[in-house]
C-alpha cells in the first residue's frame, strides 16, 4: 500500500522565473559542489542541483555548475552532466504524482547521470571500463541526492525544531565535506590550503555544538570526503575524527577547551601515524582552523548551535509502568469478557424460565385443585369468567417468574378472589415444584458440562494472558527513538511514546502529541519508521494516541437473504462481526424448521457467538457452551446451524466451522472448492464434534457461504454445481456476486421456494 505523502517541499511544475539575491547562497554552493570529483568524475553537482536548487531558475543552475565543471578542469565531461541537468528537470516537470517522492527522485538523479553519459560514451568509447564507471557515478548521484535532501531538509526546517537527527547531522558533514572539496586549489604561503582551514573549522564547529557520536562521524565524513582526490584520504578522515572526538570531551571548557582539545587530538593524530613530513602542513592548517574558530562572533555559534543542539525531552516511562498498563488492558479485557459471557447466559435463563409458562396449564391445574375445589365461587371464575381468571392467574405467574415469589396477593386479584392469599401460597408451592423438577430433568447433566467448559475457558484466558506478559509483546525501544527524531523533523512535537510489538508482529503505539496535531501525518511518519502501514485508531482519556497497525488485507463482502414460500419470518440468521485482532466473522445460523421458531433459535445462537467472540473467547469454547445453552433444551427441541468463517486480515488465513451447515464454495487460482460439514446442528447432543478447516487466502479470492435454503435448491443430482458456475463468473463486485446466486437460487427452485434462503459473498482485497 502506498504511503502518505510526507515531504512538505514538493510542489508542482511551476513556470520559470527571473534570478532573485535569495539564490545567491544557492548558487556559490552549487558553483563549489560541481568543482568536486570522485574518481575523475562531477557527480556530485547534478545530485544538488536535483535536491537543493530552484528548478524555477533551473537555467541559472546549468550555467553554474558548467561555470564550476569547467574551472575544475572537466572540459567536454560537462556537456554529459549538463544533458543529465535537462533531463531531470523535463522529470521534475512532468512526473506522476506516485512519482513525487524521495525515493523516485533519487533513483530519477542516478539515472539522469547514467542516460547524459550514454550520450558522450557513443562518441568516445574506450571499453568496458568506461560501462563502469558511469554506472558508479550514477550510483554516487543517487546516493548524494539522499544526503544533499537531508542536510536541505534540516536548513529548511530547524527553526521549527527541537533537535537535529544524527543522520541529518552525517548528512550535513558530508555535505560540508563536498563543499570544501570545491575549495581545493586555492593555497596559502607555507602550504595552507583554504579547504584545509575550512576543514579544520567545520571538523571544531561540530564537535562543539553537537553530540560525541556526532561530532566523531562528522570528522570521519568531513576528513574522507575533503581529502577524497588526494592519496591521504583515509588518514585525513582518521586524523579529523579523532580531533573531533577529543574536542568534543573538553567543550565543557567552553571554546578555548573545544580549541585545545582539537590541537591536542591534531597532535596526538599525527604522531601516531608517524608521518613526519606532512605534520607542518597539517598543524598550520589545523591551527588556522582552531584560530578562525575562537574568532568567530557569538552570534555565528549561536546561529550554529540552533542547528545541533538536542533540547527535545520525552518523558521516560518506566518498564515496570508499561508493564503495569499493559496487564491492567489485559485484565479488563478479561474482566469484559466475563462480563459479556454472564450477560449471555442471563438472557440464555429468562429465555428458559419463559419454559416454565408453556406448562402453565398443568400448574394452574394443580392451583385449583389444591384451593378451589370446595370453593362456592369456583364456578363462575372457571366457567362464567375463565377469560378473566386466567387472565389474572397468568399475571400472578409473570410476577413470579419476574420476582421470584409473591409476598402477597395484588389488589386486582384480591378483589377477585375468595381465597386470594390462599391461591398466592399455593401457587408459590406449586411453582418451586415445577421449576425444581424442571431444572432436575433439564439441566442437571448439561449444567456441569458447561461449567466444566467456563472453568476450563478461564484457566486457558489467564494461561494465554501470562504467556503474552511473559514473551508475548516486547518494548520496542529502537522503533521510539527513531520516532521521535522523524516526528521532530515535520514539527511534531513528541511528549510521550511507547511502542509494543506483539509475538505475531502486530503494532501498538501509544503517542503523546500536542493539540492539534496532524494526525494523518504521524501516521505517515510512523509507517516510515517502522516499515508497516500503521493507522490512528483511538485518543485515550489522558490525550495519548493509539496507533496500531493496519491489516494487510480488506474485505469487499454482501448478504442477501430470501423467506421461504408465505412465511414473514426468515429463519436465518447472519452476523458480520470485526474484531480488534483485525480478524473479521462470518456467520450464518439455520434454525431448524422455518417461520418464527426458526428464527428465534438462529437469533438465539448468533447472538450468543457474536458475544463470545467479541469477548475475546476463542471459536470452540464458544460453539461449546453455545452447544451446552442450547441443549438446556426442558422438553421442546431447539436445534441450529453454525457456519462461521474467521478472517484474519493481517495474514490472509482463514478458519471455516461447519456445525451441520450447508456447503461453502472458494474461487481461487481458477478452481473451486468445496467445504462440508462434518458435525450434526448444535443443541442436539451435548457432545458436538468442532474442528476447524484451514485455509490461506490472497488478492481476489472469493468465498460464497450459504444456508441450506440454497444448497438444496434444484432438482439435479448434483445441486451445487450451479453455484460453482455462478462463482467462476467473477461479478465486479460482491453485491452482484450475492444477487446472482440468490435469484438463481430462487429461479432453480422453480416457483417453490421450500427454505429459508440465505447468500454471503466474500471477496478478499490486498490493501
Amino acid at each position: 500500500m502506498p504511503k502518505p505523502q510526507i515531504a512538505d517541499d514538493i510542489k508542482g511544475a511551476a513556470q520559470l522565473r527571473a534570478p532573485a539575491l535569495r539564490d545567491l547562497g544557492p548558487a556559490a554552493l552549487l558553483f563549489l559542489i560541481s568543482r568536486a570529483s570522485v574518481l575523475g568524475t562531477f557527480p556530485f553537482s547534478i545530485a544538488f542541483f536535483a535536491a537543493c536548487f530552484d528548478k524555477t531558475i533551473a537555467y541559472l543552475g546549468v550555467t553554474v555548475m558548467c561555470i564550476g565543471l569547467m574551472s575544475a578542469g572537466a572540459g567536454v565531461a560537462a556537456v554529459r552532466y549538463m544533458a543529465a541537468a535537462l533531463i531531470y528537470w523535463l522529470f521534475d516537470r512532468l512526473r506522476p504524482e506516485q512519482l513525487r517522492n524521495r525515493s523516485a527522485e533519487s533513483a530519477a538523479c542516478g539515472i539522469s547521470v547514467c542516460v547524459g553519459g550514454i550520450f558522450v560514451l557513443l562518441s568516445d568509447f574506450n571499453g568496458p571500463y568506461d560501462i563502469l564507471i558511469l554506472l558508479a557515478e550514477g550510483i554516487i548521484a543517487a546516493l548524494m541526492y539522499l544526503v544533499f535532501s537531508k542536510a536541505d531538509m534540516l536548513i529548511k526546517t530547524r527553526k521549527n525544531r527541537a533537535q537535529a537527527a544524527k543522520d541529518e547531522i552525517v548528512s550535513v558533514a558530508v555535505s560540508t565535506g563536498v563543499i570544501i572539496t570545491g575549495l581545493t586549489g586555492v593555497t596559502f604561503p607555507l602550504g595552507i590550503t583554504l579547504s584545509g582551514i575550512a576543514a579544520a573549522y567545520a571538523v571544531i564547529s561540530i564537535a562543539y555544538h553537537a553530540t560525541l557520536s556526532a561530532a566523531g562521524s562528522g570528522g570521519l565524513c568531513i576528513g574522507f570526503m575533503s581529502a577524497m582526490n588526494t592519496p591521504d584520504a583515509m588518514a585525513s578522515m582518521g586524523f579529523m575524527g579523532i580531533s573531533g572526538l577529543f574536542a568534543n570531551l573538553l567543550r565543557s571548557f567552553g571554546r578555548v577547551g573545544a580549541a585545545a582539545g582539537m590541537a591536542l587530538g591534531a597532535a596526538a593524530a599525527a604522531l601516531y601515524s608517524g608521518y613526519s613530513g606532512g605534520i607542518s602542513v597539517n598543524v598550520y592548517e589545523s591551527a588556522a582552523g582552531i584560530m578562525l574558530f575562537l574568532l568567530t562572533p557569538a552570534r555565528v555559534h549561536n546561529f550554529l548551535r540552533a542547528y545541533f543542539s538536542n533540547n527535545i525531552t520525552i518523558e521516560n516511562v518506566s518498564l515496570e509502568m508499561r508493564v503495569k498498563d499493559y496487564i491492567t488492558m489485559r485484565l479488563q479485557q478479561t474482566a469484559d469478557a466475563f462480563a459479556a459471557l454472564t450477560e449471555g447466559f442471563s438472557d440464555a435463563s429468562e429465555k428458559r424460565l419463559n419454559l416454565y409458562g408453556r406448562e402453565f396449564g398443568m400448574m394452574l391445574d394443580d392451583v385449583t385443585a389444591r384451593v378451589c375445589a370446595d370453593c362456592p365461587m369456583a364456578n363462575k371464575c372457571w366457567q362464567s369468567d375463565f377469560s378473566d381468571s386466567y387472565r389474572r392467574a397468568s399475571d400472578l405467574l409473570s410476577a413470579i417468574e419476574r420476582d421470584g415469589i409473591l409476598l402477597g396477593a395484588p389488589d386486582n386479584f384480591a378483589k377477585k378472589c375468595v381465597k386470594a392469599d390462599k391461591f398466592v401460597s399455593e401457587f408459590n408451592h406449586v411453582y418451586e415444584i415445577y421449576k425444581r423438577d424442571t431444572v432436575r430433568r433439564g439441566e442437571a447433566i448439561s449444567g456441569r458440562d458447561m461449567i466444566a467448559g467456563q472453568y476450563k475457558e478461564i484457566s486457558g484466558m489467564l494461561r494465554h494472558m501470562s504467556e503474552e506478559v511473559e514473551d508475548g509483546f516486547s518494548f520496542r525501544e529502537d522503533f521510539e527513538e527513531a520516532a521521535v527524531a522523524e516526528m521532530d523533523k515535520h514539527g511534531l512535537r513528541l511528549f510521550e511514546i511507547s511502542v509494543v510489538e506483539s509475538a505475531a508482529g502486530r503494532l501498538e503505539i501509544f503517542a503523546g502529541l500536542g493539540l492539534g496535531s496532524d494526525v494523518r501525518r504521524a501516521e505517515a511518519v510512523l509507517s516510515e519508521v517502522t516499515g508497516t502501514p500503521i493507522g490512528y485508531e483511538s485518543t485515550g482519556k489522558n490525550g495519548i494516541m493509539r496507533f496500531v497497525s493496519k491489516p494487510r488485507y480488506s474485505v469487499d463482502f454482501a448478504v442477501r437473504q430470501h423467506c421461504r414460500d408465505h412465511s414473514r419470518v426468515c429463519g436465518d440468521s447472519v452476523r458480520v462481526l470485526k474484531t480488534d485482532d483485525y480478524r473479521i466473522y462470518f456467520i450464518i445460523s439455520d434454525g431448524m424448521g422455518n417461520g418464527k421458531k426458526a428464527a428465534e433459535e438462529s437469533k438465539i445462537t448468533i447472538k450468543l457467538l457474536g458475544d463470545f467472540l467479541t469477548a475475546g473467547f476463542g471459536v470452540k469454547t464458544s460453539i461449546e457452551m453455545i452447544n451446552s445453552a442450547l441443549c438446556l433444551k426442558l422438553e421442546d427441541e431447539c436445534f441450529a446451524t453454525i457456519d462461521l468463517m474467521c478472517l484474519d486480515l493481517m495474514t490472509g488465513y482463514a478458519e471455516f466451522y461447519k456445525i451441520g451447515a450447508a456447503q461453502s464454495f472458494i474461487y481461487s487460482e481458477g478452481k473451486v472448492d468445496t467445504l462440508f460439514s462434518a458435525s450434526i446442528p448444535a443443541g442436539m447432543l451435548a457432545g458436538v464434534r468442532i474442528s476447524a478447516q484451514r485455509k490461506h487466502f490472497d488478492d481476489g479470492d472469493t468465498i460464497i457461504m450459504v444456508s441450506d435454503g440454497v444448497s438444496e435448491a434444484g432438482f439435479t443430482a448434483v445441486r451445487t454445481e450451479w453455484i460453482k458456475k455462478e462463482i467462476t463468473s467473477l461479478a465486479d463486485n460482491m453485491e452482484d456476486m450475492a444477487d446472482n446466486v440468490l435469484h438463481k437460487a430462487i429461479r432453480k427452485s422453480r416457483g417453490a421456494v421450500l427454505d429459508d434462503m440465505s447468500v454471503i459473498a466474500i471477496r478478499l482485497l490486498e490493501e
